[in-house]
């Protein structure tokens, strides 16, 4: 039996430690764990009422919990109770999960695995790897040097191998040159979006926040940034506090497409008069990783460069999911123009950010952040931007006006990978590049063995750049599969033939390298499982069809039953989207937000009360829901000029209170109080239910008594693509002090001509 350690109880650690202690029945490996921090988690570890160390714990995953999962664990089996009981089976009655949890969430999540799956003793809290170096001898074997952090005693221990899962994205990296940097909560004015948390914490009061870097962290570090700024402008008991007059200046050096967390699983075809405007609705990732994409055959991953068809292709993916190229957003600085779409495509995900730039919440500016300086007063600071090309829309590098006098700067700038602990000698022979963050070792295409001469004593789980938690899970399994002689170790997933020329590409910002080397998710973990002997579980998808996620990939010692649970679970999920308009009503809440155009025809059959018309604005602003019953809010403002047919014309406005419930995937509208803002009595709600025919979007419909009246509703949805593109709500109220139809249309305002785009 091999003596194993294993660096790092976040997910990649646990599932390896699960993995091999369950391989043979137990009978081939010794697991030891050394987790640095006092707890399981890695990044997910914090509470809900904690600082958080890399995010906050009440993010929310950009992915759904079937990807955020491991093959053997239902999130239905896990309390989400933020009690103590957490060890408690008992306990375990819940109201279902969030489709996408928030990270204290997903660190109940590892604590039951790990308290399911790891018998106590296995995992040794407060232990950090000092020194872990290899022993010369035959067979090699490892010489570890940790320090306890509660007794402060440095221990040496041997083991016959060494699993890293400490983490790829493991250090902030702070590519700028800036002021000295302290923590969020001295008030400083420089801080890395690992550590952001609130824009009340930077210390100017009143001016702008920055957010340098594109793509994932970048804008919801943006995104969080103006959802702030709008709550203090538009929640109740704020009157208009501190920050609520801001906006976000985002500095992007390149386009990204930043996708919501819902998409259609009818994507949107230009070409097509007759592309649907009911499309139904999925997470994300049951969209993007559809195996019925992948054509005939066997599945390998195709990582690294791109070449131009298949990034054209990208483009035309995510253009058909979202809707468009981004312009009618009216920043050309998120527009791939023509001469870019040979180029890979990088991605965001988040609910807001779009609306928010349409909004001018959110104002991009194109190029590198060079530096960061101090003003002479200490207090506000200064950037200089540097356009580079390609992107740029000048015809050479060119230097922008610096922006100046900002509240604070989030550095959405990446990370780096904490190897310090392994010796000179080890990271020569993995061939380490401390200059290249997005591939510091050359390891085989899998991202798991090193070459010829650590293959049966070194391997890495989740270290490379976007580690799913299937292809962790696969990766454990093909290390279990190889260090026990089943996987023939003849496949190029050992190999690092091709990683040397990837990297210098990486180096040099070759064009064609995606935002993620390793982007292929599907290919990866097909390709991997494949290597280690897993088969994948076709059964109820109709063969290769239907979203890859962990559950479908369980190995022979996984728990099946708990498999199946899963895959059950998305089954249904998979049927209520097509047949009971399942998402519609979380689709159609979040592509509300932001300004409208808004016409109105009252058609009224009361004598004393004329009927007439309303054009002007209508504005859903994003808040902090007022009841937690609730998941998101909107305050809604509409303003204009209301035309009697009497002939009397005169300004109008009203508001509303807008509130989406997950728990019932529901749509309701409040009264607002008469401080404007504050919810009031109850007013509608809507139940989606599918059109008669293709030609019509989602159609909604309540009924309800508003004392001595009633109010019934007909609403119509009309997206294209997840973009909501106009949508129309009919009042009719009868009763004996009313009697009227009330009909209002709204459209997204005509953004400024963009050239370029395609």
């Amino acid at each position: 039996m091999k003596s194993v350690l294993v660096v790092g109880a976040g997910p990649a650690g646990l599932v390896a430690a699960k993995t091999l202690l369950q391989h043979g029945n137990g009978k081939h490996f010794k697991v030891t764990v050394f987790e640095a921090a006092d707890k399981v988690g890695g990044m997910w570890r914090a509470d809900a009422n904690e600082e958080g160390e890399k995010c906050s714990p009440n993010m929310r995953t950009n992915l759904s919990r079937f990807t955020v999962a491991f093959s053997d664990l239902s999130w239905n089996s896990v309390s989400l109770e933020d009690t103590e009981d957490k060890e408690n089976t008992a306990a375990h009655t819940q109201a279902p999960p969030p489709m996408f949890p928030k990270a204290w969430q997903v660190g109940l999540y590892l604590q039951r695995y790990a308290h399911t799956y790891i018998p106590n003793g296995i995992i040794l809290c407060n232990r950090e790897v000092l020194k872990a170096d290899i022993i010369e001898s035959r067979p090699l074997r490892w010489s570890i040097t940790s320090l306890d952090k509660v007794t402060n005693a440095t221990h040496k221990n041997e083991f016959d191998q060494l699993i890293i899962a400490s983490g790829f994205f493991s250090q902030p990296f702070n590519a700028i040159d800036a002021p000295e940097r302290h923590d969020a909560t001295s008030g400083t004015q420089v801080q890395h979006s690992a550590k952001f948390r609130d824009v009340s914490t930077f210390s100017h009061d009143g001016a702008n926040i920055v957010v340098i870097g594109g793509g994932i962290s970048g804008s919801e570090a943006a995104a969080a940034a103006a959802f702030q700024i709008s709550n203090r402008k538009y929640a109740p008991g704020q009157k208009h506090g501190r920050n609520a007059d801001s906006k976000v200046i985002h500095i992007v050096n390149r386009p990204f497409y930043c996708l919501p967390r819902y998409l259609p699983q009818d994507p949107y075809d230009p070409t097509k008069q007759d592309y649907r405007l009911a499309p139904s609705f999925l997470p994300l990732d049951l969209v993007l990783y559809n195996l019925s994409r992948r054509g005939e055959g066997d599945i390998y991953a195709s990582n690294g460069k791109v070449p131009p068809e298949k990034a054209k292709k990208g483009h035309d993916f995510i253009r058909s999911c979202i809707g468009n190229d981004q312009r009618e957003l009216g920043s050309s600085e998120l527009v791939y123009r023509q001469e870019h779409v040979q180029y890979p495509s990088y991605t965001g995900i988040s609910d807001m950010y779009s609306e928010f730039v349409r909004s001018g919440l959110i104002e991009l500016k194109q190029g590198h952040a060079t530096s960061i300086a101090l003003g002479d007063s200490g207090t506000s600071l200064t950037i200089d931007v540097q356009a580079k090309s390609p992107w740029s829309t000048t015809s050479a590098d060119a230097r922008q006006p610096p922006i100046r006098d900002m509240a604070g700067v989030v550095e959405a700038t990446g990370f780096r990978t904490n190897l310090e602990y392994l010796s000179e000698t080890v990271k020569k022979d993995l061939q380490f590049d401390e200059e290249c963050a997005r591939l510091p070792l050359l390891l085989g295409k899998g991202s798991v063995f090193g070459g010829e001469r650590y293959r049966r004593e070194i391997a890495f789980v989740g270290f490379y750049e976007g580690p799913y938690w299937s292809v962790m899970e696969a990766q454990a399994q093909l290390v279990a599969a190889t260090w026990s002689g089943v996987a023939t170790g003849h496949s190029d997933l050992y190999s690092p033939s091709d990683q040397d020329a990837l990297r210098k590409e990486i180096k040099t910002g070759n064009l064609d390298i995606p935002q993620f080397w390793m982007s292929d998710y599907v290919g990866l973990v097909e390709e991997i499982s494949r290597e280690a002997g897993l088969e994948r579980v076709d059964l109820g998808f109709g063969g290769r069809s239907g979203p890859a996620f962990p559950a479908r990939y369980a190995g022979s010692n996984c728990n099946k039953e708990q498999a199946n649970k899963t895959i059950q679970e998305v089954q249904e999920v998979l049927r209520g989207s097509k047949d009971n308009a399942r998402f519609v009503a979380a689709a159609t809440f979040r592509a509300m937000q932001g300004s409208w155009t808004l016409e109105r025809k009252i058609d009224s059959r009361h004598i004393s009360m004329p009927g007439g018309t309303f054009k002007g604005t209508a504005s859903f602003h994003p808040r902090s829901p007022t009841n937690s019953a609730y998941s998101a809010e909107y305050l809604y403002i509409e303003e204009g000029i209301l035309k009697m047919d009497n002939g009397y014309t005169f300004p109008a406005t009203r508001r509303y209170a807008y509130r989406y419930s997950e728990a019932i995937d529901t749509i309701t509208a409040w009264f607002v109080a008469d401080d404007g803002v504050s919810v009031g009595a109850f007013f509608n709600r809507w139940e989606f239910q599918k059109p008669t025919n293709d030609q019509c979007g989602w159609i909604a419909r309540g009924n309800h008594w508003c004392s001595p009246d009633t109010y019934k509703n007909n609403c119509e949805f009309r997206f294209r693509g997840a973009s909501l593109e106009t949508f129309g709500i009919t009042y009719e109220a009868t009763g004996p002090k009313k009697d009227y139809t009330h009909e209002s249309w709204y459209k997204r305002p005509s953004p400024a001509k963009i050239e370029g785009g395609t």
